[in-house]
Parts: structure tokens; sequence; C-alpha cells
């Protein structure tokens, strides 16, 4: 039985308890098989559906998605996490056909003759992309993100923009690496880092390793970040360095997001992009509530009764508006 029908069967419980066992064993020991069983997880949970999935057709379904990608020949190398592979798979089987040719080619556009064409990468809710730039470095793109650059990098500087969140890993090279937010600029010559640079959301630039350059034009302030600082700007747009745990702020490109001690109204912007949905709080009280916790294998439902246990909520989920309403108990 092979990875797709594997958790299919899990899923749907066509499995024998001696099986079962032995699946559960191996998502624990494989970090790429866990991720995959997550995304399918969530997505049967959010169908709400009762219909049995035939293996047969979800082995076409994915084949035939792989095939449209593979026709698309894009300009870089790129690598869509298994996330969109078994997302697609299934709402291909709950919804009809809701995947088309054209939502595959929004991910990339550009001219593949033109050398000094710009290519965009667009990364819709739910899914975390992974791509190889022309340079040879490596980059996470976290969902609902964009991001753009040359195709051969010309001129004094390797800049590329983005618009969200993304992890990257610079090969080092003459020219300096630049990522362009709104909110100013990092420079590099070789390192890893990520950066948060969300319109809804505090911008963020946190080192792993190597150091980094945060250039703010408008508040013409300079910021020389070492391996563990993170450099922050809030909404009012105070600047500022702190000390933080790097495996916080770029566990997601694994899988895994981390909450410590942040208010619910954050929390919902992350789960909203992890799981694809919009989330409304009806009662405002619930905004400034703390929450410190991991996500990894739960579904969006297990996530409400773990934000349950720390203040009694009510939830209910529109499938058709994709729509998580919360309220106090």
């Amino acid at each position: 039985m092979d990875e797709v029908n594997k958790i299919v069967a899990l899923i749907t419980g066509n499995v024998s308890a001696e099986q079962k066992n032995d699946i559960l064993n191996q998502i624990k020991s494989d970090a790429q098989l866990r991720k995959e069983y997550n995304s399918v997880k969530n997505a049967w949970a959010l169908s709400n559906s009762h219909t049995s999935i035939s293996e047969l057709k979800v082995e076409r379904s994915y084949l035939s998605l792989k095939e449209k990608i593979r026709q698309q020949k894009p300009t870089i190398t790129m690598r869509l996490y298994p996330i969109l592979k078994y997302a697609a798979v299934l709402f291909i089987v709950f919804g009809a056909g809701i995947l088309s040719n054209k939502y595959l080619t929004a991910y990339i556009s550009g001219n593949e003759t033109a050398k000094n064409e710009l290519t965009e990468i667009v990364v819709p809710a739910g899914q975390v992309a992974e791509v190889n730039l022309p340079d040879g470095s490596h980059v996470w793109l976290n969902s609902e993100t964009r991001l753009s650059f040359s195709n051969n990098f010309t001129g004094k500087t390797r800049i590329v923009s983005l618009k969200g969140e993304g992890y990257f890993e610079v090969l080092k090279g003459e020219k300096p690496f630049v990522v362009s937010t709104k909110f100013g600029e990092i420079t590099v010559l070789g390192t890893s880092f990520n950066v948060c640079a969300f319109e809804n959301y505090e911008f963020q630039a946190t080192l792993v390793e190597g150091k980094v350059r945060y250039k703010n034009i408008e508040q013409n302030k300079n910021v020389i970040l070492s391996p563990g600082q993170q450099v922050s700007m809030s909404e009012n747009k105070v600047i500022q360095v702190h000390k933080v745990n790097t495996k916080i702020y770029t566990s997601w490109k694994v899988g895994i997001i981390i909450f410590k001690n942040e208010p619910l109204r954050e929390v919902m912007k992350k789960l909203e992009r992890h799981f694809a949905i919009r989330i409304e709080l009806e009662d405002e009280q619930l905004s400034d509530i703390r929450f410190t916790g991991n996500i990894e294998n739960e579904n969006v439902f297990e996530v409400m009764q773990y934000i349950n246990k720390t203040k009694p909520i009510i939830y209910t989920y529109d499938k058709k508006l994709k729509l998580l309403t919360l309220k106090s108990k």
C-alpha cells in the first residue's frame, strides 16, 4: 500500500487494527508522511463527508494532478508540499472537479523565454511552497504569500520582493541578497532567516544563522542582527530587537505552528492561513485571551477543543462559506 492509499485508508477507517498501528507508527517516525497525514485529515474534517473514497479514484486524481503540474514547465525549481497534493485530490472527490488548470498555473507566472522577465509565485491559503531560486538559494513560502524576482538576478544585487512570510537559506555569492518588503529591506550575503511581512500582522525578521542587516528608509534605521535575534515593527511603527527562540518563528515550514502566550486574535490569523478558512470572533472579549501550544497533527476542530479548555467557547462551521465562528459559552 503506497503513501496515498495508506493515509486515505487510515482516515476513512478502511484498515485493520494491525494495519492502523503500523501506519500510525510510520507517521510518527516520518516527518514528511506526518505532514501529508495532517493535511488530508483536516481536509476530510472540513468536508464533513461520509462518502467512502475509492482508492482508484484518489490515485487517478493524483496522477492527473501530477501531469498538469508537469506540463506547466516552470522556469524555476518549485515543489508544492504534499499539502497541495492531498487537498487537491480531496477537493476533486468532494467538489466535483473544483480544481482547474487555471488554479494550478496561478502558482507561477512569467515568460520562460525571457531571461530578465519577472517571475511571481503565489501561494494560496492552506498551502506551503518550497522554491529553488535562480542563484541556488532555497526558500519556503507560507500560505497567502507572494514572492517575485528576476529570472537571472541581473544587476548589482539579488533582490526578491516578499508579501507574506518566507524562510530563506541564501547561497553565498558576490552579490548581496536583498529581501524587499513593505516594512523595509533585509540584506545578506549568505545565511538562514525568516521574514514575516503580512499586511495584517506585526513585521518580524528572525535570524537563524549568519548575519543580516534590516534597513527601514522611512525611519532612517539600520539594524544588524546576530543569530537568535529578531527585529520587529509594531502597528505604531516602533522598531525593536529581541532575543528569541527561533524555532517558534520557523517551525511553520515543517508543518508545525507554535504559539507562546499569544492573544487569540493573533492565533486566529495564523489558523486562517494554515487551514484555509475564515474565522470570526463574535465576542470581542475573546480577542485578548492568551494561548500557548503547538499545532502539528490536529485538525481545526481539535484545535477548537484545545482552545475550549483555556476558555469555554461555542463554535460553528459554515461549510459553504468556509467560515468558523467563535463565541463565549
